[in-house]
């Protein structure tokens, strides 16, 4: 039983680990441009079924995403468990994301 303490230990603390793939969604969204930040736009916004989100690596998105209306994309993402401002001229605060991968659909 001594023997047996270590392994069910060890199980223990790598079977409970946060996986980082564990962390990543994915969904349909809709990707919405309002403009860059110098000429009082707020940037991206990105809606999906359940919420609307504020992406804090709006940078990373391709400029080919920089439309007027709404881009129908598929995107893989991580919720920040926090808020995100966004709008200098009214400001308000949106839940945040990390996207891993966006494309259109």
């Amino acid at each position: 039983m001594k023997k047996l303490i270590p392994f069910l230990i060890l199980f223990l603390i790598l079977g409970c680990g946060d996986k980082k793939e564990d962390k990543i969604l994915e969904a349909n969204a809709l990707l919405h441009w309002t403009g860059d930040y110098p000429v009082d736009g707020c940037g991206f916004f990105i809606v999906t079924s359940e919420n609307e989100y504020k992406p804090e690596d709006e940078g990373a998105i391709d400029d080919s995403f920089k439309v007027n209306g709404v881009v129908d994309v598929f995107i893989k993402y991580e919720l920040l468990n926090e808020t995100i401002e966004h709008c200098v001229m009214m400001p308000s605060e949106l839940d945040g994301i990390k996207l891993h991968s966006i494309e259109n659909r």
